[in-house]
């Protein structure tokens, strides 16, 4: 694994996963549906990012970090992906 994208992976998805969880709380109560609903989006795009950066760590496409778009089972998903860069460096193409 590539520890510098693992690192960025880590600085962008959990705060977003921390801010999808209270978009979704604020999503619930009607005055603060607009907010939550904003919360929720930006949650996601950071989330999705931080799983882009996620899969290259991992020597894969970013592309991989769409799987944020089913929020925790995406995770889940990409952290059974085999590592195709063990040694620290990006695959050889």
């Amino acid at each position: 694994m590539i520890a510098r994208y693992n690192n960025i992976s880590l600085a962008l998805g959990v705060p977003g996963l921390v801010i999808q969880i209270v978009g979704n709380v604020m999503r619930v109560q009607p005055e603060h549906e607009a907010i939550g609903a904003l919360l929720l989006l930006v949650g996601s795009g950071l989330l999705i990012a931080g799983l882009a950066y996620y899969a290259v760590a991992k020597g894969r496409n970013p592309a991989w970090g769409l799987m944020g778009l089913l929020s925790i089972l995406g995770i889940i998903v990409l952290a059974c992906l085999k590592d195709l860069a063990p040694d620290g460096q990006p695959p050889s193409v």
